[in-house]
């Protein structure tokens, strides 16, 4: 699902970029890539500052930071999407450091994955050798170490 999602955005953003550079000029147009590259890499870097503060903040009134760590993982694919060349992705990159539209991508995601992400996991995993698969039940062993704190 992740590579044709790649070739229509790539394809995409060639033709977005070969259009406006008809409109604009190519020179324009390359100019117009890296003012936003700019300006999106000084939004990514103050809300990036921004999300960590809160972080701490959260750590220090002891409460989990999970919004907050979220928050940095959007925050982290928008800014390699800013880094990639285009107007499409520039545009969700800049999304993405919007504390509004992040908090509707972060809430779409818990909203999506909810069950899956919440649902209690009761699988074990034990590996057993050869050798050991052999041996009747009354031979298991556990090895370990044992101490009691006085």
């Amino acid at each position: 699902m992740l590579f044709p999602i790649f070739v229509v955005v790539t394809l995409a953003e060639i033709y977005l970029l070969v259009s406006v550079g008809q409109a604009i000029g190519g020179l324009s147009t390359v100019l117009l890539v890296i003012i936003t590259a700019f300006i999106g890499s000084s939004l990514l870097r103050q809300q990036g500052w921004s999300t960590m503060a809160k972080a701490q903040q959260s750590m220090a009134e002891g409460r989990t930071p999970a919004i907050e760590m979220l928050e940095g993982v959007v925050i982290l694919v928008s800014g390699i999407l800013l880094l990639t060349p285009g107007f499409l992705t520039d545009a969700l990159g800049l999304l993405g450091l919007m504390p509004w539209s992040r908090r509707y991508f972060i809430n779409h995601f818990l909203e999506k994955n909810a069950e899956r992400v919440f649902r209690p996991r009761s699988s074990v995993f034990i590996h057993k050798s050869g050798a050991a698969e052999s041996k009747s039940k009354k031979e298991d062993t556990i090895e370990g170490e044992f101490w009691e704190d006085k």
